[in-house]
């Protein structure tokens, strides 16, 4: 398992199906007893807008330094870079082969005993900015500002290092190819050049703590969401066997969710979403039929249309349960995010012609049983 692809809490339903939808209620509770009592068999790590991806570290088939991109498990032709001539001959002249360049000079003078992956924070773009009437170090590695005070020990550390990075992943295995992911747990040292932070929530002192009141309303949150999730199991189930190709429900359900993300909206009301995935479908069906020349293929995908529109009408009623369940679990998730988000070393800020905005993290990573899913306020 390569950390290539994260899926989101709520989408492991229709990824899962009534198994993913167990496996998302255990993750919830898991989180609520770890802010409740301290203790909990999930682990959380926090997501950096960081890019590019860097993997570097020893390869085991001949325990030379290497850094890359994702691209170092490439089934076909991976990226490995072993000097900075490799970048010169691997990439084409841009910020990607400097960051790279700067990646193998810098992180090649850690003590990186096996593989890791990390997000690249900064290198040479790092900058002095006036946020709030304060004097911050700031670097935007992609979409978020990260700033802190210039003057605070992680500051100073910032303003002095070459490249910054946080590790959130490790690998074990005897090949590059083989290797299998584990989250979080790392415990890489920087130097003066290199400025490596954690990617583990720590809730040291208590920030995020649950109050009495905030446990119950979670706790009626997940006992909801698990409810819906009953009576939605079967027909979860069900949509992964009614094979349609790209066309199957379960595939077709996170398109289209993720249009009304795409769209900036939000899922508001249950029995009116399900109505409006009928009409999706059909039309993702109509487009698809348009686009064929030869009346035996248009008949084929007009075929699968209708198969798919009686299935559908067939089952409103566990429909309306499915998206009644994946709206409980973003709630449910959205909950906990707020209060995760209570624990913040770094500001957070996105670029306006005006300034800086206030904005949330990214979100955060749950570990639990091996298996890690996405925890991210996605409109915001």
């Amino acid at each position: 398992m390569k950390n290539t692809h994260l899926e989101h809490l709520e989408d492991n339903i229709l990824n899962g199906g009534s198994e993913g939808g167990r496996e998302a209620v255990a993750f919830l509770r898991s989180l609520g007893k770890m802010l409740d009592q301290g203790m909990s068999d999930a682990r959380i790590t926090v997501k950096w807008d960081g890019a590019p991806a860097i993997i570097c570290g020893r390869n085991p088939e001949n325990n030379q330094f290497f850094v890359g991109t994702k691209s170092v498990f490439n089934k076909v032709d991976p990226k490995i870079i072993y000097s900075e001539s490799d970048v010169d001959r691997m990439y084409s002249p841009g910020q990607l082969s400097e960051k790279l360049k700067a990646s193998y000079r810098y992180f090649s003078t850690l003590n990186i005993p096996n593989v890791v992956q990390g997000d690249l924070l900064f290198t040479d773009d790092k900058y002095e900015a006036s946020i709030g009437g304060e004097t911050c170090i700031a670097f935007q590695p992609n979409t978020i500002v990260y700033a802190v005070p210039k003057d605070s020990d992680i500051g100073q550390k910032i303003d002095d290092a070459k490249i910054g990075i946080v590790f959130h992943t490790q690998y074990s295995g005897r090949t590059l190819d083989a290797m299998n992911a584990s989250f979080g747990a790392i415990n890489i040292q920087g130097n003066s050049d290199v400025f490596v932070t954690s990617s583990d929530f720590r809730n040291a002192s208590g920030e995020a703590n649950m109050t009495r009141a905030e446990k119950t309303s979670y706790t009626n949150l997940v006992n909801k969401t698990e409810g819906s999730l009953k009576q939605a199991s079967r027909f979860l189930d069900l949509m992964k066997t009614n094979d349609m190709n790209k066309f199957t429900l379960n595939i077709m359900f996170k398109t289209f969710f993720n249009r009304y993300v795409r769209e900036g909206r939000s899922l508001i009301g249950a029995r009116a979403t399900a109505s409006d995935f009928a009409q999706y479908f059909s039309n993702a069906l109509d487009k698809e039929i348009d686009k064929k020349k030869m009346k035996s293929t248009k008949d084929k995908y007009l075929e699968l249309k209708n198969k798919g529109l009686k299935f559908i009408n067939d089952n409103q009623q566990s429909i309306y349960m499915t998206v009644a369940s994946y709206m409980n679990l973003q709630t449910a998730k959205n909950f906990m995010i707020r209060k995760l988000q209570k624990v913040n070393t770094f500001g957070t800020f996105l670029r306006t012609p005006d300034g800086y905005r206030v904005t949330a993290p990214e979100g955060f990573v749950a570990i639990r049983s091996g298996q890690a899913l996405k925890l991210v306020d996605r409109l915001e």
